[in-house]
């Protein structure tokens, strides 16, 4: 712990604010926001939304146990 230390006090003045707090309000760029259809949230969203169904959770971890006993199954078959 004290050697971590003692290179972030003697490295502490070579590091770059990754954001100026010293801009004046109105001179910084205004940023980019794309408003655009994008499928791929959409698509991870309903995902989500699948997923944390306490339903759709127990279903997909019963078949995910089903899945795994069968390759279990199988694999003892062909010893």
């Amino acid at each position: 712990m004290i050697p971590h230390n003692m290179i972030v006090e003697d490295e502490r003045d070579n590091y770059e604010l990754a954001f100026d707090y010293n801009v004046v309000e109105g001179t910084a760029p205004e940023p980019i926001v794309n408003h655009d259809h994008n499928p791929y949230y959409e698509t991870y969203f309903q995902r989500f939304k699948e997923i944390r169904d306490p339903d759709a959770h127990a279903a997909l971890q019963a078949d995910l146990i089903e899945k795994i006993w069968n390759w279990n199954l199988a694999l003892r078959r062909s010893s």
